[in-house]
Parts: structure tokens; sequence; C-alpha cells
């Protein structure tokens, strides 16, 4: 629903002060009806003023999380740390869980070792080649021995690496799902991380009004948890398509929340603002008086 209040004061007072000039303005009473002269009417001139008037779009939607993603094991292993309490702030690339690396480093250990014999015996091919002392099929065999060893260091680097769960981003930290000690396999889930500042809010709009919205345009946002107050933000998306079966189009809308009051999932109420006019001319609603004929 568009509210423009102003608009609808400018012709109310209009109306106001026709309705006062024909009162003002009309024939004494007969003389020989047994009443005297009609009172004069009292008027109080308030002046106009110039403000700056808003146009807005009444909408409901949700709140949603910026980021939101939960974070699981990617390798088989054993808890031996958990470094998180449930609804701390974390920093991005702060370590979660550690899972017991005894294991992992002696098989990196093992793999490097591999790879150092099979890079010497490759030298040493290459060299053979090189005099004709060896086939170049013996010279590939060497080769792909020595390709694999390489592989196989990255690889246990890779899940030596993954015995640590870092944080992807910034955010509050969700339900504890593990326990030290607890042996877990790749996927396990182990918590979540939310990122609560900036909230997104998202709204249909109806294809009417497709003119109307644009990015940076502002917006207000209430919830019930804390009534009475209003929450500022700005719209950043608006799709680039209207639904055909709602006849309506997807908006986004960022809300800062650094005091993290807002949550996730809570309904919103908004006011999108679609047009300001500078300069426009009010009176208060006070000063609007409607005088009927008896």
């Amino acid at each position: 629903m568009i509210k423009d209040d102003h608009t609808t004061r400018l012709l109310l007072a209009t109306l106001g002060l026709l309705l006062v000039a024909s009162v003002g303005c009309s024939p004494e009473t007969r003389p020989g009806n047994g009443s005297g002269e009609r009172p004069p009417t009292q008027v109080v001139a308030v002046p106009a003023r110039l403000e700056v008037v808003s146009e807005s779009l009444s909408l409901v939607g949700t709140l949603a999380a910026n980021e939101q993603v939960e974070i699981k094991s990617e390798t088989d292993g054993t808890i031996s740390r958990i470094n998180f309490e449930e609804g701390q702030i974390v920093e991005e690339d702060r370590l979660l869980v550690a899972l017991d690396e005894t294991k992992s480093a002696a098989s990196l250990s093992e793999a490097e070792a591999n790879f150092a014999l099979s890079r010497a015996n490759y030298e040493r091919a290459r060299q053979l080649l090189d005099d004709k002392l060896i086939s170049q099929q013996e010279f590939d065999q060497t080769a792909a021995s020595f390709a694999a060893n390489e592989a196989a260091v990255q690889l246990r680097r890779r899940q030596l690496q993954d015995a640590r769960i870092h944080a992807p981003f910034g955010g509050v930290v969700g339900t504890r799902m593990v326990s030290p000690g607890q042996v877990i396999s790749r996927n396990t889930t182990l918590t979540w991380v939310v990122d609560l500042d900036p909230l997104k809010v998202e709204v249909n709009v109806p294809e009417r009004f497709l003119s109307q919205v644009l990015p940076e345009q502002k917006i207000a946002l209430n919830v019930a948890a804390w009534p009475g107050e209003s929450f500022s933000g700005r719209v950043f998306f608006v799709s680039p398509f209207v639904n055909p079966e709602t006849r309506t189009m997807l908006v986004k809308a960022e809300v800062p929340n650094p005091d993290l009051r807002l949550k996730p999932g809570m309904f919103a109420g908004l006011e999108l603002t679609l047009q300001v006019r500078t300069n426009a001319i009010v009176i208060p609603e006070s000063a609007i008086s409607q005088v009927l004929e008896g």
C-alpha cells in the first residue's frame, strides 16, 4: 500500500479554507426570524512550510543471514581439540576443530621419503637414457613412479591440513555437534558459522512498481521483537525478471546489524521509499478546519 499523507493533507487544507471562506461570506440572517446575526467565524492563520515528502511502499519479508555455512570434516579422524564456544563470535580463518595428526603426519613422512627416492631414481634414469644405456620404456616407468610419489606427497599434505578445520568467514558459531575424543568420518557435521552483520531481507514487489524500485533505495524495517524501533537498510538487488505466476519481482536489501539484535528468520515489515519530493508545501494537520452549513 502506497502512503502519501502529505498529499491528503494538502487536499483537506484546500477544502477547509474554501469552507471557512464560504462561512465568512454567507449572508446575514433576515430580520424577524427570531435570531440575530450569525456570529463571525474565528480563523487563526497558520503559515505553510516547505518539507521533504517521501512516498513509500509497505511490504513484508523475512530476514536471512548474510552468509551461513555448515562446517563439516573433510577427512576421517579423532577429534583432539574443540577451539570454540557455542554462540561465540569468531574471525575468518579461526581454528574451530583439530583432529589428531599422528597418523597423518606419519603418512606424510613416509610419502616424502618415497618421493625423495623416486626423484633420485628419476635423475639417474634420465642420465642413463641420455647415455643410451636404458630404453625409453624403462625411463618412462621410472618417470611414472616419480610422478605418482609426488602426487602422494601432495595428497598427504592436504590430509594433514584437513585435520585442522577453520572458519571460512567471520561470524557467530552455532551448536557444537561433536565432542573431544570422538571418532568422525568424512562429511561429519561439526557446527555452523553464521554471518549476522549485515543481514539480508527478501521481498516480492508487485510488477507495477518495477520502474520505481532501484538499487541503493532506502528501506525502513521493523520487527515484533523490538516494537517501536526502526532499522534502516538499502536495496542492493532487483531481479532482472518478473515471476509470471505471482507477477512480482524479487528485491533484496541489506540491513546493518552491528549489535546482532536482528536474527535470521525474523518476520519483518518494510517501508520501501519510492519517491522523495523536496520543497513540498505542507501545513500542520491541526490547522485543517471543516465547517459545514447548517
